[in-house]
Formats: structure tokens, C-alpha cells, sequence
């Protein structure tokens, strides 16, 4: 399995060490999102399944390092959820530190995430969602092939209101036409 992916711009990697991938999630922007809220997620509990296979489980909750090729800094986390034995779908999700936004790593970290889970797994679809506001993150999904195939209405509650939150999916035959598959490098560091 190819768990290195290499764009234009970034690199999905494996993170390093627990302390590479706690500093990152210290970071204010991957606890207090202005879309999303709060995440009420314990660090001991994120260290323990971080521990469980470095971030890797490929069952449970998987997290890749978004690394800036320019200049090998650690920018943000790329993840997919649990894929269990005949397993058709899982989701993708993607964070990146504020300071880095809007230069296309968010989006080409998605497309490597794409390539990693559709040429690993025997998956039809990829979906991901984000909250109604944040249109930023809902132009980054349609870019990268996604489109919006339904809204969960009022689903989440931030800052005192219900908010929408979209659905987004790719197909894996709406993967298999995308430049992305030409120009990505499968498990390399160089």
C-alpha cells in the first residue's frame, strides 16, 4: 500500500512521531474552527489512537501530514474515516493552518487523498462534508471533482444555531478522469 503522495505543492505523508502530530493539532485553528466550533475531542484520547498504528489504522480514523514541498514544513492534516472489510465508501476531510490558506495545498491534498484511497481500496465513493457558511471549503471539494448530492439540514449546532452542512461525493469513475493520476508521485520522499 502507497502511503506517500507527492503533488506539485505538498506531500501526504505518514507524520513522523506522536510530537510532530500533536504540535499540529495544539494549533488554534485545528481546535476552534469559525465554522465548525470547538473540537471537544481530549488530547490523551487523540494520543492513544494516534499510538494504536501512528495514525494509520486503516479500520479506524486515518491521519496524513500535509507537507509544504517548498518548504518541508508540517501545514495541516489530511484524513479518511474507517474502512471496514467490503467496505463501498468512507469520507475524506481536511485541515490546514490558517496562515497557509488559499495557495492550493488544501486542494491538492484532497486529490492525493483521493489517489491513496481509490487505488488502495476497493471504494466506489469518496464523500465529504463541511457547514453551509464556509463556502471557501465548498469550492475547494467541487474543484477537486466533488459535487453536492444532498444537505443534512440543521444538523449542527455552532455559536448557538443550527447550521446546514452539505454532502459532497466523487465517484471513483469521476476519479479515474482527473489530471491528478498523471502528475502524482505513489511512494516516494524525493
Amino acid at each position: 500500500m502507497n502511503v506517500i503522495y507527492t503533488g506539485e505543492l505538498v506531500r501526504l505523508r505518514p507524520f513522523r512521531d506522536l510530537a510532530e502530530w500533536t504540535a499540529l493539532q495544539r494549533e488554534y485553528e485545528f481546535f476552534m474552527s469559525p465554522f465548525w466550533g470547538p473540537w471537544n475531542w481530549p488530547e490523551a484520547k487523540q494520543a492513544r489512537a494516534f499510538e494504536e498504528a501512528g495514525g494509520l489504522a486503516v479500520d479506524k480514523h486515518t491521519s496524513f501530514a500535509i507537507e509544504r514541498l517548498d518548504t518541508g514544513e508540517c501545514i495541516g492534516i489530511e484524513e479518511h474515516g474507517g474502512l471496514s472489510a467490503g467496505g463501498l465508501a468512507t469520507w475524506l476531510g481536511t485541515c490546514i493552518a490558517g496562515k497557509h490558506h488559499s495557495r492550493g495545498f488544501g486542494r491538492e491534498a484532497k486529490l492525493l487523498m483521493l489517489c491513496h484511497l481509490f487505488e488502495n481500496f476497493p471504494l466506489h465513493s469518496v464523500y465529504a462534508d463541511t457547514t453551509g457558511e464556509h463556502r471557501r471549503a465548498q469550492a475547494g471539494l467541487e474543484a477537486v471533482g466533488m459535487r453536492q448530492v444532498g444537505t443534512y439540514r440543521a444538523c449542527h449546532w455552532r455559536a448557538g444555531n443550527l447550521v446546514d452542512v452539505p454532502l459532497y461525493q466523487v465517484m471513483r469513475e469521476e476519479w479515474e478522469g482527473l489530471p491528478i493520476r498523471g502528475i502524482v508521485k505513489r511512494g516516494s520522499r524525493t
